[in-house]
């Protein structure tokens, strides 16, 4: 049976400071509590700031659409703060575990504002690294651009990025590429990410120019900006000595995804052969999830692999299986009277609207099969 997730409604009625809160009790998400919600409403023509402290835990946020405006999932992030746009509607905050991890913290308070702590330098170019700022001049003919930031080693950095008015499209990933959050729709304009040491890009789309927008791109260090980093609860799930339970790809190439169901993001690709360890499983037991070769985790779908070793008491991570929703088939016949057209009403049940899926699962030459699978799950 499927746990019902624990609600937690914060309602932002004004970006006040008799509204923020300095300090915030610590939730542990665990098989007990998998998630939160957040509910967040500001008032018409107001702005406002969620700040999050983390550790091992992903977040998502959506419109009153059910439409997925923000995403960001990597053990390397421990803290986030995000601008609401004005005028952009209610919100519903989510956070729950990274895939393979048991237990994940999280604390939540809004603030009147985004913080900008400590004193940087502003430089040219597109390349900063602590106490250093460089501005992006986006218009209609120059709509986005891409600013590298480098956190030295030993070091916590917070980088910030601020894009008032631009209704801009973001992406920040590290320097193999590796997605760690994403923005879209003008909902959010400006986020800081409290990130381990690492070299990392951030890309700014903008669109809708009625004049040109100054983004801002900043890094200073953990220390300077006054940020605590909260302490990881306790190891990958994947990591545990001593599993001996394997999972060897059966397809020429199946998704690797965030969460268990095709509704999550796709992270990587497990390709015909390949043998993985096996971490632990959902608890309908068709999603397990596997430590793959560059020492992170992702769940894949039994359906695609087959099991080999002590597999009889994997641990069960309570985490909500997420179905992608089903394209809605518009079928016509061709006349040149314009016969109305018959609608598929009645699509495969589905448990989220989530469209966050980054790769479509029938793009692989023999298929994950995943989604067909899924369909007899419920």
């Amino acid at each position: 049976m499927k746990r019902l997730l624990i609600l937690v409604a914060v309602l932002i009625t004004a970006a006040l400071p008799t509204f923020a809160q300095s300090q915030a009790d610590i939730i542990t998400l665990n098989d007990a509590t998998p998630a939160i919600d957040v509910a967040i409403s500001l008032p018409a023509n107001a702005t406002g700031t969620i700040s999050l402290n983390l550790a091992m835990a992903a977040v998502t946020i959506k419109d009153d659409d059910n439409n997925v405006v923000f995403y960001a999932a990597d053990e390397r992030m421990h803290g986030l703060d995000f601008n609401i746009a004005p005028n952009s509607g209610p919100h519903t905050l989510t956070v729950e575990r990274l895939p393979g991890h048991a237990e994940a913290s999280v604390s939540v308070i809004s603030l009147p504002e985004l913080a900008m702590e400590g004193a940087t330098q502003l430089i040219p170019g597109n390349v900063v690294s602590l106490n250093q700022e460089t501005n992006l001049s986006l218009s209609i003919d120059n709509p986005g651009d891409t600013v590298a930031v480098n956190i030295p080693e030993g070091t916590t950095g917070v980088v910030t990025t601020t894009f008032p008015g631009a209704s801009a499209t973001t992406q920040l990933v590290d320097n193999n590429g590796i997605l760690i959050a994403q923005s879209s729709g003008g909902h959010i304009d400006g986020m800081s990410f409290v990130l381990d040491a690492g070299d990392y890009n951030f890309t700014i789309l903008g669109s809708n120019f009625t004049e040109p927008i100054i983004a801002g791109v900043r890094a200073i260090s953990s220390d300077e900006a006054g940020v605590e980093v909260m302490e990881a609860p306790i190891a990958p799930a994947e990591t545990v000595a001593g599993t001996n339970c394997m999972a060897t790809i059966l397809y020429s190439s199946v998704n690797l995804r965030s969460g268990p169901g095709t509704g999550y993001s796709v992270l990587d690709y497990g390709f015909h052969g390949e043998t993985l360890p096996i971490g632990g499983q959902n608890p309908q037991s068709n999603w397990v999830v596997v430590a793959t070769e560059d020492g992170n985790s992702a769940w894949v779908s039994r359906s695609t692999i087959s099991m080999e070793g002590s597999c009889a008491e994997l641990a069960v991570f309570d985490i909500p299986l997420r179905d992608a929703q089903p394209a809605q088939i518009i079928i016509s016949a061709p006349s040149t009277t314009n016969p109305a057209p018959v609608v598929n009403n009645n699509p495969a049940p589905s448990n989220t609207t989530n469209t966050t899926t980054y790769h479509d699962d029938d793009d692989h030459d023999e298929g994950e099969h995943d989604g067909e699978h899924e369909e007899h799950d419920d």
